[in-house]
């Protein structure tokens, strides 16, 4: 057993039993996030919806930290990176499954939910997809069945065993309007009907074609903030609903700060949600979440965790998941999931700043619970 296991056994069995099982007491255990006695995020979650988390199939070494963290605390899981075009699809002859399949392996034993991340991306996708050999621009045509060859192989693959596909990914512009990608600048207006987001159509249509049992989202970030990016999603997503392209659910990534505004995020969702005036089942997911530690403005690289800060991050994260349980609770949500299962791993580390060091997410670095997971299964307790 590793030290920090004995040490952290040593700590739990210190902990009067009133400590342990009092979800509304001010003072929690000291623990490690795979300690037997932590409580499980997903299990105090399982009345209103899932909780996963982005990781790596690097975490996945029978008997880690990493691993039993994952098994414990969450029970949806999608690759950070590791099943992006680029990665899964490097050339147009080869394909790379291995990272994928080694997750769904993990998934089907521990009885986890698997989603795909992601089909259709402008970012990290390969060049083949829009150039010839020569290095010249594909025709649309050419480009549609490279894209349908992709998501038809991926999908099929996976049919039954990945439950859920962002089939599309930030198709939208960050002030509204439809992002002037490739797929929008070669594929553009295909079939003659005045819109422009056919490739979007078509891989849904195709994604569908290649497994009717999967969940189908569209994903995009800004969502909770951003009404023009609303309206335009609500907008486009309604027209296609209208024509019967089989799209389940919109993906709001929810990369927040600490400036989040709660009231615009309900606002926003209740627009999307009246698509399910067309599509009873139609749902949103909450799939990249994490909390900044710094305003988008703040150009700083450090911030002081001063017990006051703390205390706003934790009551933020509060508020964000009782939203969560009513958005739940109207029928609109069911899978929620964190960006990276702890501070050290997570991507804005670095970004938008280089240099920064952020603490956006439950777990530290050390692997040990925060006090903004507390705030959260203190939450559960006094919901349930």
């Amino acid at each position: 057993m590793k030290l920090k296991r004995i040490l952290s056994a040593v700590i739990a069995f210190a902990i009067s039993a009133t400590a342990l099982t009092s979800c509304g007491s001010t003072s929690h255990p000291d623990l490690y996030a795979y300690d037997e006695e932590a409580p499980s995020l997903y299990e105090a979650f399982s009345e209103w919806f899932k909780v996963g988390t982005a990781m790596n199939t690097s975490d996945l070494v029978e008997g880690s930290e990493e691993m039993e963290i994952l098994i414990k605390q969450y029970n949806v899981f999608t690759l950070e990176n590791e099943s992006k075009p680029e990665n899964i699809h490097p050339s147009e002859d080869v394909y790379n499954f291995e990272a994928l399949d080694k997750l769904v392996e993990f998934a089907n034993e521990y009885d986890k939910t698997v989603r795909g991340h992601v089909l259709v991306w402008h970012s990290q996708c390969p060049d083949w997809f829009s150039y010839d050999d020569d290095g010249n621009t594909v025709s649309a045509d050419v480009l549609i069945e490279r894209m349908k060859e992709h998501i038809t192989t991926i999908v099929s693959h996976y049919k039954g065993e990945v439950d859920v596909w962002d089939v599309v990914n930030e198709v939208l512009g960050d002030n509204g309007g439809l992002r002037d990608s490739m797929w929008y600048q070669i594929i553009g207006d295909y079939d003659g009907d005045g819109d422009k987001y056919d490739y979007i159509e078509i891989a849904f249509e195709t994604a569908h074609e290649a497994d009717p049992d999967a969940r189908l989202i569209i994903n995009d970030y800004s969502l909770e903030s951003s009404e023009d990016k609303t309206i335009t999603m609500y907008m486009m997503v309604k027209s296609m609903l209208e024509e019967g392209i089989p799209i389940d659910g919109i993906g709001l990534q929810m990369h927040i700060d600490i400036d989040f505004d709660a009231e615009t995020c309900k606002n926003n969702v209740e627009i999307l949600m009246r698509l399910k005036e067309i599509d009873p089942d139609f749902v949103i997911e909450i799939t990249e979440l994490d909390l900044s530690c710094y305003s988008w403005s703040d150009s700083s690289t450090d911030i002081e965790l001063t017990d006051e800060f703390v205390e706003k991050f934790d009551s933020l994260y509060s508020d964000i998941f009782e939203m969560f349980i009513e958005f739940s609770e109207a029928g609109y949500l069911d899978s929620v999931v964190m960006w990276g299962y702890n501070d050290g791993m997570s991507w804005l580390n670095g970004y938008p700043v280089s240099g920064r060091v952020n603490y956006p997410l439950l777990i530290d670095r050390d692997y040990k619970l925060k006090s903004a997971y507390w705030s959260l299964i203190d939450l559960a307790a006094s919901k349930s």
